[in-house]
């Protein structure tokens, strides 16, 4: 991890109420259960992925949207149907 100051004036916007995308994967990471949360924060989140995950991997997303452009932020986990070389060296596959 690295760290650093920041001068936060540079924000030009902030989401007050996000949505979060989780996606469960089958032990092979070849079928896929897809959820979206709203109206929540990410310490309920968390807690709610062990609740469904049956020991499945995840990965956990912020969601933003501009217009009909859905973005999605990396939080926990890996994309599974990305594959290997796609993944941040730092990234971990992730079950609770």
């Amino acid at each position: 991890m690295k760290a650093a100051l920041i001068d936060p004036r540079d924000q030009t916007a902030q989401v007050d109420d996000p949505t979060y995308r989780v996606y469960f994967w089958a032990g092979d990471g070849a079928a896929k259960e897809e959820w979206e949360l709203v109206e929540t924060d990410l310490r309920e989140v968390l807690a709610w992925i062990p609740t469904r995950s049956d020991g499945r991997p995840h990965s956990l997303w912020a969601v933003t949207s501009i217009g009909a452009d859905v973005t999605l932020i990396r939080l926990e986990g890996m994309d599974l149907d990305a594959g290997v070389r796609a993944w941040p060296a730092w990234a971990q596959e992730v079950r609770r």
